[in-house]
């Protein structure tokens, strides 16, 4: 894409003498025509929740995103992320315009991190975005082990011996700090699982039956900055990490 082309986010303060910065933009060249991207104070929870949305040149609503954020805090919590039915699985990219800006949000805000509960249908999605998993609560460690080992294909077999491994640990003490480090341990197990099926192209074919927290850190942002400064050349926006 011609560099000329590019649009420039407007960062803006969410009101004055208020840390927290939000941005807009424009998307010139999608499949569904010119769209632009705009934050504003959600209807619930003014102050401290906030709602990003999408729309195309006609005001339509093509997907949005609600998340949270402090004043003066470091870490924004995501809340609902949706593309319209209509417009899902059709290379729109609606979804990852979306996380373009929430990443833009932590970068401009500095924020440490940016978390979410994710329903089971897209931790592959988010994954995709260098999320990870986050998990603390015991109940979601067990699904989410359980998940890989129902997973019988071969080239999955060592993970699932470790998930079940984790899983047997878990079960035989009711030390709650055995159990948060168990967590730990789970969440590493979890991750290279997520990176393998992705790598190996066969996300359809192995879902999680059960939702999980996951995070995305200023770091790990940082760390794959080529990845979304590619990716914010690729929809014509013009900002670099």
């Amino acid at each position: 894409m011609d560099i000329h082309k590019l649009s420039k986010p407007l960062i803006t303060l969410y009101k004055p003498q208020d840390t927290r910065k939000f941005c807009s933009f424009t998307v010139p060249n999608n499949k569904a025509g010119c769209l632009h991207l705009d934050t504003k104070s959600d209807t619930y929870g003014s102050g401290y929740r906030f709602i990003t949305e999408l729309k195309n040149r006609f005001g339509k609503l093509l997907g949005f995103e609600q998340f949270t954020l402090f004043d003066n805090d470091k870490k924004s919590t995501g809340l609902l992320i949706s593309v319209e039915q209509e417009y899902r699985n059709k290379k729109y990219y609606f979804g990852e315009i979306l996380r373009l800006a929430s990443i833009i949000d932590i970068i401009e805000n500095k924020l440490n991190a940016f978390e979410i509960y994710s329903k089971s249908t897209a931790i592959y999605f988010h994954s995709k975005y260098k999320f990870k998993s986050a998990i603390t609560s015991f109940d979601e460690r067990d699904n989410a082990l359980n998940a890989i080992i129902a997973n019988q294909n071969s080239k999955y077999k060592d993970l699932a011996e470790q998930a079940k491994e984790l899983l047997y640990l878990a079960q035989t003490s009711d030390d709650g700090k055995f159990q948060r480090m168990l967590c730990i341990q789970a969440n590493k197990i979890i991750n290279q699982y997520i990176q393998k099926v992705i790598q190996n192209g066969e996300y359809t074919k192995h879902p999680f039956n059960w939702g999980m927290t996951m995070k995305l850190t200023a770091d790990n942002i940082k760390a794959n900055r080529e990845y979304f400064n590619a990716l914010f050349q690729k929809h014509g926006i013009d900002y670099q990490i």
